[in-house]
């Protein structure tokens, strides 16, 4: 008896959890800011705001929660995608296209990470670094050596070509509110983001790929 009930529990704190990320997540997807109150996600979640001290401290608590549920699965796909055995430069086109899909279901991430970094406490701060930024760097070193090793990528570093990428693949998410402007569009769609992979394919591959007179 004291078994099920204690599974009753934690089932009923992992759906609460559950339903208060999604509710943030879609607070956050809706506007070019992460600046979102406890009140806002309780009434989107349909809880109390209390559950959020509850379960996660605060609301920078929920917020790196929130985070690190993104950044589990998103940098798990990446270590198995370093790992594969096939070419840099599949690698990296597989990364790309993976980035502006992350970005495109979850547009606030790249905000939040650097919010975290900036307003967040050190602790706050280390942690995101090392459960993003850390991982994401080591992962385009290991790209870039093999790319320079096979003779297909000019020699460049590596963390200059994390600011490039990340920096082109998140913009458009972060700069929606520019879209009416610069596309005459009302919001990002699935054809638009299909054609900005593609660009920023180009523009990142006439970039990194090896020339005749620059290869090792």
């Amino acid at each position: 008896m004291a078994r099920t009930k204690a599974k009753e529990v934690a089932m009923e704190r992992r759906d609460s959890r559950t339903i208060l990320f999604d509710a943030t997540a879609a607070l956050l997807s809706e506007r070019s800011t992460i600046e979102v109150s406890l009140s806002e996600i309780a009434q989107r979640s349909g809880l109390n705001s209390a559950l959020i001290k509850y379960y996660f401290g605060s609301k920078e608590g929920l917020l790196l929660a929130l985070l690190e549920r993104v950044a589990e699965r998103s940098m798990a796909d990446l270590s198995s995608l370093v790992a594969m055995d096939i070419s840099a430069e599949q690698k990296l086109r597989i990364h790309i296209g993976g980035i502006i899909n992350t970005y495109y279901r979850s547009p606030y991430v790249n905000r939040l990470i650097n919010y975290m970094i900036v307003r967040g406490d050190t602790t706050s701060s280390e942690k995101v670094a090392k459960i993003f930024v850390e991982p994401m760097v080591a992962a385009y070193r290991a790209i870039v050596d093999q790319g320079v090793a096979d003779g297909a990528f000019r020699p460049m570093d590596p963390g200059m070509l994390y600011y490039s990428v990340v920096g082109a693949c998140e913009h458009i998410f972060y700069a929606g509110y520019s879209l009416p402007t610069t596309l005459g569009l009302s919001e990002l769609t699935e054809q638009v983001r299909q054609q900005y992979v593609q660009h920023v394919l180009d523009l990142v591959f006439h970039g990194v790929l090896a020339r005749p007179n620059t290869a090792a």
